[in-house]
């Protein structure tokens, strides 16, 4: 029965691997998407949370370090998060506060000015309030502080999505 159950999966992974199935994370192990990653001028990321996000599309997207002359700008706004009460105690005290935040970005050729890629990403998360206000504040900045690092992700591969199929 084991093998069986062994021999479909092995099948199912070979049928894939001929059918041209490429993992989204692989775009990094691209030499060309690389390269083309590496001449994005990224504008200083508005908004709270802005340098974090800018560190890391600069990691991402140019992980060598590469100095090439820039083809692409992408330009980041992130919105002020909104909050909502997700689960209010007898005492009307909140205990669960959801926290959604959305960035916007387009990328641009620089040399004709024509909007590339125009587009937004949105996010939530949710930490619990307690009555020590210490611990609530460190649990929203860490909550913040991920849901840029997701945001950042998306984004990367949303760029590198869009330079893999401009390769084709």
């Amino acid at each position: 029965m084991k093998s069986n159950k062994y021999g479909m999966i092995l099948a199912a992974v070979l049928a894939l691997g001929g059918c041209g199935f490429q993992p989204l994370y692989g775009f990094q192990e691209n030499p060309e998407v690389v390269r083309e990653s590496a001449q994005i001028e990224i504008e200083p990321v508005v908004g709270e949370g802005g340098y974090q996000m800018g560190l890391i599309l600069k990691e991402k997207l140019n992980p060598n370090t590469l100095s090439l002359p820039k083809k692409y700008r992408l330009k980041a706004v992130i919105d002020k998060p909104s909050f909502y009460d997700q689960s209010i105690q007898g005492d009307n005290f909140a205990s669960l506060e959801k926290m959604t935040l959305r960035v916007h970005y387009t990328l641009t050729d620089i040399e004709n000015k024509t909007v590339l890629i125009s587009s937004s990403s949105s996010i939530s998360g949710s930490y619990n309030i307690i009555k020590e206000p210490y611990a609530t504040v460190t649990a929203k900045e860490k909550m913040y502080q991920n849901l840029v690092q997701s945001l950042s992700n998306d984004i990367v591969l949303h760029m590198m999505a869009y330079l893999k199929g401009q390769e084709s």
